[in-house]
């Protein structure tokens, strides 16, 4: 038969066999329990409202680390242990130091904030044999008493172990943070948590009062599911916006995490472990990789189009297979050219400059004056640098077959500058002969001047301007910079 009885919590809280005490913020003596009042020797009515170190004096030392001890407590929100801790107890009218091994917990309220600190002590004085050892002496109390040793080596590996994790968790390249309450207070932070939050004080705060940048992002809705529901979350490539120092702008991060609610006694979620890696940087480089392989696709189409039209244009525009194969294989050869000089560079790019050394190089005598350049440095985009290094092979080749390099006192001089065109940049080329043969006016249109007259329009938006002078062929073409970014 199924019995209807409440739970008596006072009752339950006076049977236990260790003594317990519990203090509020102040660290003033609220409750204790009937082991406690047993282990001290003292009457209830003088501890209620004593502060404890009032009602239990303890000076020096010993003061200072129950004091250290119980301020970590409330201000972290931690649990702290005391292995062995020495203190004055009022036995028989007289006071008497006693060797307590001491646990501090802190007792957190709905919002996750420390109210009420427990502590719960364990007298070891009885362990020794040698009734003339002071308590404080633990390494003498050891020797006379080898159990009172033991226990004291098995506080003091405890605490050693205790602190080792701890430091391994501040340490460790991941970060972690315990989070506790439904509003999500930050109890504990690892050092690389703090660096991602820009070294920021967040410990005692709430999510959002730490994270204010967290307003209107997803994951503080998940934390606070992960809260209710208890479910564990597993983040891949989480995008998050972070401050990430102080008056600095919020920036983008990208995280693997786990979030694993902390279970308390009854199976309720009291918290939440975050553990995780920053991996941005990984990131970025999957997107530079993935715009790479676009931007090499598309290049690709571009060239296959390219080689295409060239193809086309030059069967058209040559009388026999031979000189088909001759211009083709040029043509082809003066593309490769350039795009192996764009795979070299990290930018791929190319400088104007050296589109045309590549051409211009070989037909150059040892005192320059046979190919003169001069300009500044220009670093032309793949999509300008292709259609543009075509347009120069085409004019080397027209200035060796019938221009000035068709003899030894001709001469090429190109000048180029950057200018602003339309309230954009542009790089302005003059392409000038000297010296050559008399300058005929074409017959047909070929390759060459398709490319200029029409390709280079069309494909980057060049204005080309030739002029067959009987002195020297003359060019002047200015091409905008923007079309390439």
């Amino acid at each position: 038969m199924k019995q209807n009885t409440q739970l008596d919590f006072e009752a339950v809280f006076n049977s236990l066999p260790a003594p317990f005490l519990v203090m509020d913020r102040d660290f003033n003596i609220v409750a204790f329990n009937r082991a406690f009042v047993n282990a001290t020797k003292r009457s209830p009515d003088a501890l209620i409202g004593i502060n404890i170190f009032t009602a239990f004096p303890a000076t020096g030392e010993g003061g200072r680390i129950l004091q250290d001890s119980l301020e970590r407590v409330r201000d972290n929100g931690v649990v702290n242990v005391l292995p062995v801790f020495s203190c004055a107890c009022a036995v028989s009218g007289r006071t008497e130091e006693r060797l307590w091994s001491c646990t501090h917990v802190p007792v957190h309220d709905n919002d996750g904030q420390v109210v009420f600190l427990l502590e719960t002590a364990q007298d070891i004085s009885e362990l020794r044999r040698s009734k003339g050892l002071g308590g404080s002496d633990s390494a003498a109390a050891g020797e006379s008493d080898p159990q009172a040793g033991n226990v004291q080596v098995l506080n003091q590996t405890l605490l050693a172990t205790v602190q080792q994790l701890g430091r391994l968790v501040m340490q460790a390249p991941s970060f972690m943070c315990v989070l506790r309450g439904p509003n999500l207070v930050f109890e504990l932070v690892n050092i690389a948590f703090s660096m991602l939050a820009g070294g920021r004080d967040l410990i005692g705060k709430t999510l959002r009062e730490g994270l204010p940048e967290s307003e209107g992002q997803d994951y503080p809705h998940l934390l606070e599911n992960i809260f209710k529901t208890g479910e564990v979350h597993v983040g891949r490539k989480t995008r998050i916006l972070l401050q990430d120092a102080p008056d600095c702008e919020i920036e983008e991060h990208y995280i693997d995490f786990v979030a694993q609610p902390i279970m308390g006694a009854n199976g309720e979620v009291t918290g939440i472990f975050i553990e995780g890696n920053d991996v941005t940087d990984h990131v970025r480089t999957e997107q530079r990789q993935a715009l790479l392989i676009r931007e090499l696709h598309h290049r690709v189409r571009n060239t296959l189009a390219m080689v295409q039209g060239v193809m086309t244009t030059t069967a058209k525009t040559s009388a026999n297979i031979e000189e088909f194969q001759g211009a083709f294989s040029g043509r082809i050869a003066s593309l490769a050219r350039t795009h192996a000089v764009m795979t070299e560079q990290p930018q791929q790019s190319v400088s104007f400059q050296q589109l045309l050394t590549q051409e211009l190089g070989p037909y150059s005598d040892n005192q320059g004056l046979r190919i003169r350049l001069s300009g500044p440095a220009v670093d032309l985009p793949s999509q300008i640098a292709l259609p543009l290094g075509m347009a120069v092979h085409e004019l080397t080749t027209n200035a060796v077959r019938h221009g000035a390099l068709a003899k030894e006192e001709g001469r090429v001089e190109v000048g180029w500058s950057l200018i602003e065109k339309d309230g954009e940049p542009a790089l302005l080329c003059e392409w000038n002969e000297f010296a050559g043969p008399p300058v005929t006016p074409r017959c047909r249109d070929g390759f060459g001047s398709m490319l200029l007259e029409r390709v280079l329009p069309q494909q980057i938006q060049a204005q080309v301007t030739v002029d067959f002078a009987p002195a020297g062929f003359r060019l002047r073409m200015a091409v905008p910079l923007q079309n390439g970014r």
